[in-house]
Order: C-alpha cells, then sequence, then structure tokens
C-alpha cells in the first residue's frame, strides 16, 4: 500500500511515530518513554562517540529543525551528531527504521509471487507450476519482477506511513479514553480502527503507484490482447515503469487514469488493513498470554518452545493470510477492472458489473463444476500463491520490524525510570 509524500508530510509520519499509547500490540509505543529519550548514561562520552559526517553538502534545513527530515537533512549537510543524539533519534523513529527496513525486506522476497497472483487472477492456468512455466518461457526470469522497483521503492515509505498512523490512531483512542480495556475484544477494536484509518488514507496517495505496478505485471499479457504481439511466446521488449505511467497519462485521462478500479482499492485496503491489525494485534495478546518465558539473548516471548523471532513470524503471517482470504475477492475484481481498462478490452465493467459476469459465466473448460459454489469460488482464483506470498511477505515484515525495535531498545539503553526499554514501548 504505497504513497509518495511532501517534507511536511514525513514530519507528521515521523511524529505519529514517536508518539505512543498503552496497547495490547507488541509494537505499540509508550508516550512517556518516547518523550524521555535514550537516558544520559547510554550516551557514553560524547566527544568519544561522535560520528563523522560529510561537511562538503550544504545545509538544507535550520540547524533548529529537530524533526526526522530536519536531522537527517542537517547530518547530510555536514553537522556532527554525537552517539546520545543518534540514539536519541532512533529510539523517537523507531517506527520509520523497523517498518522501512522490513518493508525492503518481504517487498523483494515475496514480490514474485505477486506477480503470479496478478496474472492467475486476469488469465486461466491449470495451476501454479503452470503459471510460473509460462512465465519463464514466455518473459524469463525477469518477468517475476517485472515492476518490482516502483513498489520496493514506494512501498517501504507507504508502508511506515502505514505502521505509523496505525500507532498514532490507537495513540488517540487510548488518549481519550476508549478501547483502553485489556479484554481481546477492546484489543481487536482498537487495531481495527487503526488499521481502517491507515489503509484508508493510504490508499488515497497508493493507488496511482499500484495500478503502474499492476500495468508492469500484465503488460506482457495487455501486448498480446492489443496484438503488439504477434503470437504468445513472441519475443517481447518490456517497458520502464515512466513509460508505462507515461502510457496510463496519454491514454486513460491524464491525472484520472491513474485512479482507474479507485473505488475497489479503498474498500480493499481499508477493509483488509482494519482485519489485519485487529488479527495481529489479538493474535500478540494472545501470544502474551500464554507465553511460557523468554527466549534468546534479546528477551523476546517464547510460545511452546518456540523463540521469539519465529512466534513474530507466525503471528505475522497467520494475520496476513486471515486477512488476505477475506478481502481477496475484492483484489481479484479491482485487478480485473484495471486489467480491463488498461488492455482496452470491451466491454468495459465496473466492479459489481464484472462479479455479476463472473456468477453467470461459463467454466473454463469442459467438465468443471458449474454450481454457485464453484462460480463464487472463481474470485479465489490466485489464492493458493497469493496464500504463500502473504506467508512470506507479513511473516517477514513483523520478524524484521520486532527485531528491528529490539535491537533499537538494546542500543538506546534504559529508560527515564532506569528500567530497561521493552519490545513493547515500540
Amino acid at each position: 500500500m504505497t504513497f509518495p509524500g511532501s517534507a511536511g508530510l514525513a514530519d507528521g509520519v515521523s511524529s505519529l511515530a514517536s508518539g505512543s499509547g498503552s496497547s495490547a500490540s507488541s509494537w505499540s509505543a509508550g508516550s512517556s518513554a518516547a518523550a524521555a529519550g535514550p537516558s544520559s548514561s547510554s550516551a557514553g562520552g560524547s566527544n568519544s562517540s561522535e560520528i563523522p559526517l560529510l561537511s562538503a553538502l550544504p545545509k538544507l534545513v535550520s540547524p533548529d529543525d529537530d524533526s526526522f527530515i530536519g536531522r537527517t537533512s542537517s547530518w547530510i549537510g555536514g553537522k556532527r551528531m554525537s552517539r546520545a543524539e543518534v540514539d536519541e533519534m532512533l529510539w523517537n523513529y523507531r517506527t520509520v527504521f523497523s517498518a522501512g527496513s522490513a518493508s525492503l525486506v518481504s517487498t523483494a522476497a515475496s514480490f514474485p509471487f505477486d506477480s503470479l497472483k496478478s496474472r492467475l487472477q486476469v488469465k486461466y492456468y491449470p495451476s501454479i507450476w503452470a503459471c510460473g512455466k509460462a512465465v519463464m518461457r514466455e518473459e524469463g526470469m525477469k518477468g517475476f519482477f517485472r515492476g518490482v522497483w516502483i513498489p520496493l521503492i514506494t512501498i517501504s515509505f507507504v508502508r511506515t506511513s502505514s505502521f505509523s498512523i496505525y500507532v498514532g490512531t490507537k495513540d488517540a483512542l487510548h488518549t481519550r479514553g476508549i478501547f483502553t480495556d485489556q479484554s481481546l475484544l477492546h484489543t481487536a477494536a482498537s487495531g481495527m480502527t487503526g488499521g481502517a484509518t491507515s489503509g484508508m488514507l493510504i490508499s488515497c496517495g497508493s493507488a496511482p503507484f499500484e495500478l503502474v505496478k499492476v500495468q508492469r505485471q500484465l503488460e506482457y499479457l495487455t501486448a498480446v490482447q492489443r496484438g503488439l504481439v504477434s503470437k504468445v511466446g513472441s519475443r517481447y521488449v518490456a517497458r520502464s515503469g515512466y513509460q508505462a505511467a507515461l502510457d496510463i497519462w496519454r491514454h486513460h485521462g491524464g491525472p484520472r487514469g491513474f485512479y482507474l478500479g479507485f473505488p475497489l482499492h479503498i474498500c480493499r485496503d481499508t477493509i483488509g488493513t482494519a482485519l489485519y491489525f485487529g488479527f495481529y494485534d489479538t493474535t500478540r495478546a494472545l501470544v502474551g498470554r500464554y507465553s511460557t518465558g523468554t527466549g534468546g539473548r534479546n528477551g523476546s516471548a517464547q510460545l511452546f518452545g518456540l523463540p521469539g523471532p519465529v512466534v513474530s513470524f507466525l503471528s505475522g503471517s497467520t494475520a496476513g493470510i486471515a486477512s488476505w482470504l477475506l478481502v481477496y475477492p475484492v483484489d481479484l475484481l479491482k485487478t480485473n477492472v484495471q486489467q480491463r481498462a488498461l488492455s482496452g478490452q470491451h466491454p468495459q465493467m465496473s466492479g459489481t458489473q464484472l462479479f455479476k459476469h463472473l456468477m453467470r459465466a461459463r467454466p473454463p473448460k469442459d467438465g468443471a463444476s458449474d454450481s454457485a459454489v464453484a462460480r463464487f469460488l472463481r474470485l479465489y482464483r490466485g489464492l493458493g500463491v497469493s496464500a504463500v506470498r502473504s506467508f512470506i511477505s507479513h511473516g517477514l515484515t513483523w520478524m524484521i520490524i520486532e527485531g528491528v525495535s529490539q535491537r533499537i531498545s538494546e542500543r538506546v539503553g534504559p529508560g527515564a525510570d532506569g528500567r530497561p526499554r521493552q519490545a513493547n514501548e515500540l
């Protein structure tokens, strides 16, 4: 879920990330701890721990700018930062560092499965294996990673923003005394509210980038439908992301073209993100209740003997698969509506019209079941590879987020009250 932003927006996101409230999620922040920053005992001698920085670049902002963007720009411009200042920035903006690094790794690792998912949604293949062989034969290994650069660059910012809005929304709820009970119902409700707010806001900016990603993933099939490739298997020279975006601009009404299928996109992101964070917060609350001790040097909770990182991976995977299972039909309709519009396939259909069409259409091969249940299950075409993608992507995301957060906690040292900072303060 993806979206670019200005310095002002980034400042706002960073401010959200540094604030927090009590939460059942193991990742939500504590506002008092964030305000305190790292203790002086963790700083060491400032003279011996200063970090050499570039001095040749011009200063971009006022030296008094204390925001994340301001500090980073000052760092690039040559301002020297002591270890204490670095620790303070790491702690206050731990959401940015943990979610950003997690997004890069999980996006790169799961992208081939996302490409297969998009193809299975718009074209019939006998199996996932058959789809993979077709991609390899027609497009080569590059076909699995076509369009990866746009999401790799933008998703890191988008997921960081999404997590930050989620944390900020929960903090606002808890500050007002809403969903403050430690029951599973309140835990799920606060997570879903934060997730819905995040998904709805982020989708407004992520829609153009996701459309370009879908266009890049499916451009070979689109080229075949347009007659630009004489036959399946012919050599096709792929375009860049810029060329794909320019094509959308020219042929689909300028800026409006980047919001093809947007009603389905915002519906998927709002509902899906609400379910995702609700499931995750609930899962982590249950883990907290039934954990059997601490595992490893970082003190992360074990569950029935499983080490902390594995628990984090499985919690994220469970939340990702469960939420994706419920919103997958909406994603399939969105991808098909967008692909029809991008390829010029007629007739053009809205999400509702396409749903009715799929429910009435005959099965793609002789002898296939044509019952009402079988027709509805067409909306889950490609679910298997999507579940694999969710398992890898969301599992890695939360494992890295909680791992990086724990490392920041260990580096920064004890809080203002002298006690060690915990991962659940992050």
